[in-house]
């Protein structure tokens, strides 16, 4: 019987232990800091569909855009000169301050997510760009 009693002790403590630990690791797994909350960026986002022959000429955006195709293809070019072709359910970053080329030759549907700086009303989301790959 005394030996049955210091097995529960064992147990016991190994399960309070264990559960000490579990709880420990659980808590820095969900840990969360902010490091910034600022309200420098707006954000614009817009829904496009195109019948075919698409380009939206080079160009720069002052932010990053994210562009995310549901239907169809969408080839976009920026600096290394070589074409990305995203299609349905895939996403692009565009990068700011670098031309970039956005084509489809045939329908596609696509939104585009822009980031811009909270500038003032009026400063354009995009300025034309020459072709950076000629």
């Amino acid at each position: 019987m005394r030996v049955l009693r210091s097995h529960k002790w064992i147990v016991l403590i190994a399960f309070v232990v264990g559960a000490a630990v579990g709880a420990g690791i659980a808590a820095a797994v969900t840990t969360t800091t902010v490091v910034a909350d600022t309200n420098v960026v707006r954000e614009r986002i817009v829904q496009n569909a195109t019948d075919g022959d698409f380009s939206s000429g080079w160009h720069i955006h002052p932010g990053p855009v994210i562009i995310q195709v549901q239907e169809g293809y969408l080839k976009v070019t920026q600096s290394t000169c070589h074409p990305n072709v995203i299609g349905p359910g895939e996403t692009s970053i565009e990068a700011p301050g670098v031309p970039v080329l956005a084509e489809a030759n045939k329908a596609a549907k696509f939104t585009a997510t822009l980031l811009l700086p909270n500038s003032a009303p009026g400063t354009p989301d995009r300025v034309a760009a020459t072709n950076p790959c000629e």
